[in-house]
This record gives C-alpha cells, structure tokens and sequence, in this order.
C-alpha cells in the first residue's frame, strides 16, 4: 500500500509540473501575440514624454515672467 500509495503522489506531483508548464507556454503565446503593440505603445510614450516635460517648461517659464 505504501508503495501505491509512492507511485500515485508522484504522479500527481509530475501531473501538477506538466500543467503548470503548459500554463506557462499558453500565457507566454498570448503575451506574444500582444508584444507588437506594447512596444508600439512604448515607443509613442518614449517619445511623448520629452516633448510633453519641454511643453511644461515652457509654459512654467511663461508664468514666471
């Protein structure tokens, strides 16, 4: 019995690591198909910001004269 009972833990335990792997692959797959845009995304803010902070300066600089 002891022995079953050995047989059938790591079973389950090897049973948990392939789905859990197999979670791993489908969440990656669907990040994948995502990652075109997030970096679109990034490159838009990337060059925003700067243009966005020099606006605020020269609006800040406006005020102070």
């Amino acid at each position: 019995m002891d022995r079953n009972f050995y047989q059938q833990k790591l079973a389950e335990a090897h049973q948990r690591e392939i789905s859990q792997e197999l979670a791993t692959r489908h969440m990656l797959q669907a990040a994948g198909s995502n990652a075109l845009f997030m970096k679109r995304a990034v490159r838009i803010a990337l060059r925003a910001a700067p243009v966005a902070i020099a606006i605020m300066i020269f609006i800040l600089l406006n005020f102070l004269r």
